[in-house]
């Protein structure tokens, strides 16, 4: 899909990275600069803005406690606007951005800024969560369908974005026309890619609104699957396919994963770099591994570097 595949050649896959960049971790600038002059397309920040101190929800990796990183990461627009200042190359995307934990107008700014800032480097990665008390301290409405509020709330920026000035009138989202400065480099908004599991109604919303897909913890068989199911509904739609781009959330980058993935239709995988081992990860040990490097103390910068020439390496980069 997208650009993975050219007049029957298979391209180049796309190597971005994911780390939660804490005051605890190598920081924002040297990640940026380490990642591009190792020939990294791109880094995708994660999000978590509070975690309750007794929460009522399980970590759903484990069903136990919350792992300290996620009440540890930084906001994801600061990362990645001092990332784009000291990069010219590298494309800087949330991984994903809590689109309900946010009010539209502020976020909209956020987006276009960047993007502007950027030259037009900017990926829209967004999803909506899984602490929901959390997500009802920001919006209570948005909490109770964070689908709809994440739908009604882009459609509402994607005018901002496109336009001169607009106006949105929505279930959740409304506002009269409205001037919103700096616009985003990339015509009409940044690419939207929805981070979500490979389900039915998934694939109907990616289909609908969005310009590309990202999970984490597929294999190929399930990438390959989905990459069907929403070609069967574009074609429902009458969009075409190749507008949709897919990225794969990876602990290991070799060269036989890459071409499991791209036989599959992914053109990017995002390697999963915090505590990172620096060696092969067989794909059934995926799982285990995540919840391991999740848990552990946070990376050292110099454990990062030397995790980050491993994977370097393994991608072929």
């Amino acid at each position: 899909m997208s650009d993975t595949h050219q007049e029957g050649r298979m391209l180049p896959m796309k190597i971005g990275a994911q780390l939660a960049v804490t005051t605890h971790t190598i920081d924002a600038a040297t990640l940026a600069r380490e990642l591009e002059a190792r020939g990294f397309e791109s880094y995708w920040a994660p999000e978590h803005t509070v975690v309750p101190k007794h929460p009522t929800i399980a970590f759903p990796m484990t069903g136990g406690e919350i792992p300290d990183v996620y009440h540890q990461m930084s906001d994801p627009f600061v990362v990645l606007g001092m990332m784009a200042a000291v990069t010219s190359t590298l494309r800087v995307a949330t991984g994903v951005c809590l689109v309900p934990e946010h009010p539209p107008l502020t976020l909209a700014k956020a987006v276009s800024t960047l993007d502007a800032f950027s030259g037009g480097r900017f990926l829209f990665g967004l999803g909506t969560g899984w602490l929901r008390e959390v997500t009802e301290l920001h919006n209570p409405a948005a909490a109770a369908k964070p689908w709809g509020y994440t739908i009604d709330a882009v459609a509402a920026m994607k005018k901002l974005w496109a336009h001169e000035s607009a106006k949105h009138d929505g279930e959740f989202v409304a506002f009269p026309e409205m001037v919103c400065d700096p616009r985003p480099v990339q015509r009409p908004h940044p690419p939207v890619i929805v981070g979500a599991q490979p389900t039915p109604i998934a694939a109907k919303r990616i289909a609908a609104w969005a310009d590309g897909w990202l999970a984490t913890g597929v294999t190929p068989a399930q990438v390959a699957e989905f990459r069907t199911a929403l070609e069967a509904e574009c074609d429902r739609i009458g969009r075409d396919p190749a507008e949709l781009s897919i990225t794969v959330g990876v602990r290991d980058p070799s060269e036989h994963i890459r071409e499991a993935y791209a036989a599959a239709g992914v053109e990017r995988l995002m390697v999963l770099l915090y505590n990172h081992p620096g060696t092969p990860i067989p794909l059934e040990d995926w799982a285990a591994v995540g919840v391991a490097t999740l848990s552990a103390p946070a990376p050292t910068p110099a454990e990062t570097l030397r995790a980050l020439d491993a994977v370097t390496a393994m991608a072929g980069l």
